[in-house]
């Protein structure tokens, strides 16, 4: 993991319990019939609606929230980045690993040099004779 990710993730605990404890601090909306009449009358129309306790954790509430949100959008990007970035230099060098056979080698040989003895020859030709030892007999196409 990278630095970024660890400290992305560890903010997006820490925002995660705020939220969690911001959330618990509130109080419920269900006070029943008589409450939302005359207490509901008194926050409504009272001068400091906005600066009561309940609006403030409600203000914090969706502010930690979008915080939340957007780290979570974050963190998402940079893991799937780095996936993607892991899965690129994951190549296998011996491609016989991937696809469990292995690719028939040529033996070409270089200027002034004569080929192996165990190369059969193409198809009409014959292996030459001053290249191929005494004991061996010469191997033709058929």
């Amino acid at each position: 993991m990278s630095a970024a990710i660890i400290a992305t993730l560890v903010v997006q605990i820490i925002l995660s319990l705020i939220l969690v404890v911001v959330v618990l601090f509130q109080s419920g909306n269900q006070q029943g019939l008589s409450g939302s009449i005359a207490g509901g009358a008194e926050t409504f129309f009272g001068k400091n609606k906005g600066r009561t306790i309940d609006a403030k954790l409600k203000k914090w509430t969706s502010i930690i929230a979008i915080l939340f949100l957007i780290c979570s959008i974050a963190l998402s990007f940079m893991v799937s980045n780095q996936q993607a970035a892991n899965e690129a230099t994951d190549i296998p060098v011996d491609m016989s690993a991937v696809s469990g056979e292995t690719a028939p080698v040529e033996v070409v040989p270089a200027d002034g040099e004569t080929a192996p003895v165990e190369v059969v020859p193409a198809d009409g030709e014959t292996a030459p004779v001053e290249d191929v030892p005494e004991d061996v007999e010469p191997i033709t196409a058929e």
